[in-house]
């Protein structure tokens, strides 16, 4: 693919080895996107910005200098059509509530791998009219263009964008004729509702389920238009034995609206389970309330805090809740977005720590592009995904028969260079923090913060014995940002200063 037709990716993050996991997860020209440049502080993030211009910002919530929602807020002072998305741990939940207002295309959440990486631009192609029609590698935002406009003179024209979905109606790329025959049955109900009119359409399919249909005329009022829709509606159940969801646009004159209307049409069509009607017209939503934002984040966190706990039915207690007809006039796309990621990233999580061996698919199809459209009820979607936790909390009923003690001091032996703590282990391996003290102290016979400072002072040991160091690099290598505090825990370790194996003249 050409240069000029990709689009730019900057990664802000303050840890390296971060950033190589995402420019390594995937061949990204492979995806119509290609990494600009890295940036390792919001300072330096925010110069690339002005300098690079890129079309997408990955960043970290904490950094140096800035931090990742200040740094988004001034991105989109500078280039207001960026698309932003965020790196966050669990312990970064507080931070959701400033993430929505700032409108936030998409998060990733440590650690990434290749599947989430491409769920995220899948998002991003949906939010973005410039990415959807230059990104053909997703099956589901693949379009196929069954008909085009023809030019209709130089009068003023009028469109509408409409979008179908049809729960067992399947519509595959390669059949033609699934294509042909929904706009045969679009060209029926035209003939009987406006038969005078010169209308003309353009037919687009989306996955299997969905199409999306344009129309141009010279004149076409609303009232026109919701006939024509009820019509096609009737004219599919007839002839597939199923009634369509439908979303539309009114009319509107402004041609260079058409791409971001469509894609707006989508994700409304999406959300649709939030209304009642089976034609939904696209309107703005008011954004959810602050209050209704914050006990979401706060039921989310007690979510987490119940499997910490091994409180399993409490958790699937908490999702019964958050997910009942009670909060059905306060939900927002945003929110239920938010809400489906952040327990889809959870499962991901638990499945990958563990190595729970459980199919993907229980949290992967969770943040697919059009996960929501399928469900017509809160309650059908909250069935779905006490489902899928039942199912890892079935597998993490087993976890008891793996040694967890084990797993933790191979983490730590992974990671010791990084700022692990017991509070981080405890939210990466899912315990509450005090009962995962006392269970490794239980196990080993010593504290776990101790155990930290062994692992490091042996490293820091194998670093001054194969190479020329001064305490600071050393320090530095080992997990230590303070070289004081590290010729402290060494000295105490060895029984020696680290001056006597560094090599650098000055180091005390």
């Amino acid at each position: 693919m050409n240069m000029k037709n990709m689009h730019s990716i900057l990664i802000a993050d303050d840890e390296k080895h971060v950033r190589n996991d995402i420019i390594q997860s995937m061949h990204w020209s492979d995806y119509g996107f290609y990494i600009i440049g890295e940036a390792e502080n919001g300072r330096q993030a925010l110069q690339m910005i002005q300098d690079l211009q890129p079309d997408v910002l990955i960043t970290d919530i904490k950094m140096p200098f800035a931090n990742g929602l200040k740094l988004i807020e001034s991105a989109h002072q500078i280039k207001p059509d960026i698309q932003c998305v965020i790196i966050s741990g669990y312990e970064d939940f507080h931070y959701a509530q400033e993430a929505i207002r700032l409108n936030v295309s998409s998060y990733l959440t440590k650690p990434i791998d290749g599947n989430s990486i491409l769920a995220m631009l899948q998002k991003l192609s949906l939010k973005s009219k410039d990415f959807s029609s230059n990104s053909p590698q997703y099956p589901e935002l693949l379009m196929d263009s069954f008909f085009h406009f023809q030019k209709m003179g130089e009068t003023e024209q009028t469109y509408a964008v409409a979008a179908f979905y049809f729960p067992h109606f399947f519509i595959q790329k390669t059949n033609r004729y699934m294509l042909s025959l929904f706009h045969s049955w679009v060209t029926e109900a035209i003939h009987d509702i406006l038969p005078s009119s010169d209308i003309q359409t353009a037919l687009f399919s989306h996955g299997s389920n969905l199409l999306r249909l344009t129309l141009k005329a010279s004149a076409l009022t609303i009232g026109d238009l919701e006939k024509l829709l009820t019509r096609i509606r009737y004219v599919s159940t007839q002839k597939a034995k199923e009634a369509p969801i439908i979303a539309a646009t009114a009319p509107f004159q402004e041609e260079e609206k058409l791409d971001t209307l469509s894609i707006s049409c989508l994700q409304f069509l999406n959300i649709h389970l939030l209304f009642k009607e089976s034609l939904i017209w696209y309107r703005i939503l008011p954004p959810a309330s602050e209050t209704f934002t914050e006990k979401i984040m706060k039921e989310i966190e007690a979510f987490r805090a119940a499997i910490s706990n091994r409180h399993f039915a409490a958790a699937e207690d908490i999702l019964s809740c958050l997910l009942s007809n009670e909060y059905l006039s306060d939900y927002t796309a945003e929110i239920l977005e938010y809400i489906i990621c952040e327990i889809s990233n959870t499962l991901r999580r638990l499945s990958l720590r563990y190595q729970l061996g459980a199919e993907r698919s229980i949290f992967q199809d969770m943040i697919s592009s059009y996960y929501l459209v399928q469900f017509f009820t809160l309650e059908e979607l909250r069935t779905d995904i006490l489902k899928r936790c039942k199912c890892i909390f079935s597998f993490l009923l087993k976890v008891n028969n793996i040694d967890i003690v084990a797993m933790i001091k191979a983490y730590i032996q992974q990671n010791y260079e990084y700022d692990i703590t017991l509070v981080g282990i405890a939210t990466e391996f899912f315990f509450n923090p005090s009962y995962l003290s006392r269970m490794f102290k239980k196990k080993t016979g010593g504290n776990l913060s101790a155990y930290i400072e062994e692992v490091r002072i042996k490293e820091a040991l194998k670093l001054f014995q194969s190479r020329r160091l001064s305490i600071a690099e050393a320090a530095r290598m080992v997990g230590y940002n303070d070289p004081n505090y590290f010729s402290k825990i060494f000295k105490k370790r060895t029984g020696f200063s680290p001056s006597f194996y560094s090599t650098q003249e000055g180091d005390q």
